[in-house]
């Protein structure tokens, strides 16, 4: 099973999203909480990695 890269916009934090659908064709960006900045923030896809 792989995982999908995001970083953050505010803060640069990069991590894994762990979701069985392709989120490249559907969105370009992801509106997400982010653990690092402690607020909601949008997240770029960065790409997929599969193990």
């Amino acid at each position: 099973m792989g995982y999908w890269v995001l970083r953050c916009r505010e803060c640069g934090l990069e991590w894994r999203l762990l979701v069985s659908f392709p989120l490249k064709k559907e969105f370009k960006q992801l509106y997400h909480y982010c653990s690092n900045c402690g607020k909601n923030s949008f997240h770029e896809i960065i790409g997929y990695v599969e193990e």
